[in-house]
């Protein structure tokens, strides 16, 4: 048994074609997309967009979690959060600091910033996440090509017409694939010399190519090219490479982080590091907003909007739904900041 991939545009369908061939070959392929078509020109088309979001549900990091996008995906959340910011915040601040953490592609910051700048002009808003590239390493003479992450765990051995996982592993009942996996776990242990990431591309708007000893190494961007646009067109959107668990260095007006801290994630003592993470982050008057989206289509949202009080405590300013499940931990955490002997 086999099972080959879609390892150009033209077979990646949207829909079963209609002849009855190619549509075997769709069934197939199912699941086995080549992310190197994350490849996109400097200047996406629409459509380019479109084969974008298309491909984020066949991305499954070596961590298991899967990558999603969706356009406006916070239309109905924004007018609250910016209305609070508004209530909050003069809009004749110098300059309001927002930032999105866990930002995934960084479309829904996008289109939050743009509403944003209409309320305050003089904002800077960063965009985070701790992953934003993959990257791809391709024998020039063969064609045969890597997928991987930049600490170097590989997703995907590419040689048309076969998509090969890496992770997690062919298995064996697929016994041409799992074959194929073999020789590729092989030969990607001979490239450990060769798929170095440059410092370089830790600018989320770099991504020349490198070539050593006839392969060309790519990045390919996890960023929806509507908030790469943003970020190369206005100076005010900024895209950074961050973990949710780190501090930032210069504290903030406002942070989001949605659908990351949430119970199915992460134990009660990481949400705790995460929350401390947050609340160091704020100046005194700062906004948290915290939840998780609980439906798509239409899209329901639980979220719980804070502010930092000048004593560090957490007041809860206002709630979507029935409010963020880690209230709790987050208002326990602001309590143990001021007073560490506080339960």
């Amino acid at each position: 048994m086999l099972k080959p991939g879609v390892w150009k545009k033209e077979l990646f369908f949207e829909a079963p074609p209609a002849n009855p061939f190619v549509r075997l070959y769709h069934w197939l392929s199912k699941n086995r997309v080549s992310l190197h078509l994350l490849n996109l020109p400097d200047s996406p088309t629409p459509q380019d967009a479109k084969i974008f979001e298309r491909l984020m549900p066949h991305i499954r990091l070596s961590s298991g979690v899967y990558r999603s996008t969706f356009p406006r995906r916070f239309r109905d959340l924004d007018p609250v959060v910016n209305g609070v910011l508004a209530q909050t915040f003069p809009s004749s601040l110098q300059l309001l600091r927002v930032e999105d953490w866990a930002a995934s592609t960084c479309l829904t910051s996008c289109e939050w910033a743009k509403t944003l700048f209409l309320v305050f002009p003089n904002s800077k808003f960063v965009a985070s996440d701790i992953l934003l590239f993959l990257v791809e390493i391709e024998n020039l003479e063969s064609g045969e090509r890597f997928i991987f992450e930049p600490d170097g765990h590989p997703l995907q051995y590419v040689n048309p017409p076969f998509v090969i996982r890496m992770q997690p592993p062919e298995h064996r009942a697929v016994l041409l694939n799992r074959f194929l996996y073999l020789r590729a776990v092989r030969r990607w242990l001979r490239l450990a010399d060769l798929r170095t990431v440059p410092a370089s591309w830790e600018d989320p708007l770099s991504r020349d190519p490198v070539h050593r000893n006839g392969y060309r190494m790519r990045k390919l961007p996890l960023i929806h090219p509507e908030a790469l646009h943003l970020a190369q067109n206005d100076a005010r959107f900024l895209i950074r490479r961050q973990s949710v668990f780190d501090t930032l260095d210069d504290p903030c007006h406002a942070i989001r982080s949605m659908n990351i801290f949430n119970r199915a994630y992460f134990s009660e003592e990481q949400l705790a590091l995460g929350a401390r993470a947050v609340i160091s982050s704020l100046l005194p008057g700062g906004i948290w907003i915290a939840g998780r989206t609980i439906r798509e289509d239409p899209a329901a949202h639980e979220v719980t909007i804070f502010r930092k009080t000048d004593s560090g405590i957490l007041d809860i300013v206002e709630r979507v739904g029935p409010g963020s499940e880690i209230e709790p931990v987050a208002l326990a955490v602001s309590r143990s900041l001021v007073s560490p002997s506080t339960p």
